[in-house]
C-alpha cells in the first residue's frame, strides 16, 4: 500500500511552533529565575495566563536590561496586551458579529455594515472582529455610541473602548457608558466635543 506523502505545510507548521515554543521557554525560564517571589505571585494572581505572561513581561526589573536594549517595547507592549484584556473585561467580553446579529435581530451581514458605517463598536480579533457586549442594550445599541466609535475614529477602536468605560469627574464620576444608559448623552457629548478640542490645543 502506498503511503501518503507527508504535509509539507503541516510539518513547517510544526516546525515553526517547536522553535518558537524552545525561545519563549528559554525565556520564561530565565525571568521566573530572576524574579522574585512577590513579582511572580503578583503575575500569578492575573485572571488568565496570558493576563500572568504580560505582568511579568511589563516589568523591566524581570526582563532584563539587556533585553530592553534590544527591543525596548518589550514592557510597553505586554502592558498594553494586560490593559486591553482588563478593557474586555469591564466590557463584559465580547460577541461575535453571529451573536451580536441575533442580538439585534439583524444578520450578519448587516453587523458588518454597521461596523463599516461606524455605527457599532468592533474590535479585530486575528481576522476576526468581536463586539464588545457593553454597547448593547437590551436588543438594540445604546445610543450614542456611534457618536464615540466616529468620534475616535482616527484614534481607534481600543481608544474608543477606553473612553467609553473610563469614569469623569465632568460626568460626576460616572463613565461615559453608566451616562449614556442613563440618558444623559448631551453630557458625554460634550466630553467628547472638549477632549476632541484638548487634543488640537
Amino acid at each position: 500500500m502506498a503511503r501518503a506523502a507527508p504535509n509539507t505545510s503541516t510539518i513547517k507548521s510544526d516546525s515553526l511552533q517547536a522553535t518558537f515554543l524552545r525561545r519563549a521557554t528559554s525565556a520564561l525560564e530565565r525571568m521566573a529565575a530572576t524574579a522574585s517571589p512577590k513579582t511572580l505571585s503578583e503575575a500569578l494572581a492575573a485572571p488568565t495566563d496570558a493576563g500572568s505572561l504580560a505582568r511579568l513581561l511589563s516589568r523591566s526589573d524581570v526582563v532584563g536590561p539587556a533585553i530592553i536594549e534590544l527591543d525596548p517595547l518589550v514592557p510597553a507592549l505586554a502592558r498594553n496586551v494586560e490593559h486591553r484584556k482588563l478593557l474586555i473585561e469591564r466590557a463584559g467580553g465580547t460577541l461575535s458579529a453571529e451573536d451580536a446579529g441575533s442580538l439585534l435581530g439583524i444578520s450578519r451581514q448587516a453587523v458588518d455594515k454597521r461596523r463599516r458605517a461606524g455605527s457599532l463598536l468592533a474590535l479585530r480579533e486575528g481576522s476576526d472582529w468581536r463586539y464588545p457586549a457593553c454597547q448593547f442594550d437590551n436588543t438594540d445599541v445604546a445610543a450614542g455610541i456611534p457618536d464615540i466609535v466616529q468620534a475616535q475614529t482616527s484614534s481607534g477602536p481600543w481608544v474608543a473602548l477606553d473612553f467609553l468605560l473610563a469614569p469623569d469627574s465632568s460626568l460626576g464620576g460616572r463613565s461615559p457608558l453608566e451616562a449614556l444608559k442613563a440618558g444623559d448623552r448631551e453630557a458625554v457629548l460634550r466630553l467628547l466635543r472638549s477632549e476632541a478640542q484638548d487634543g488640537f490645543a
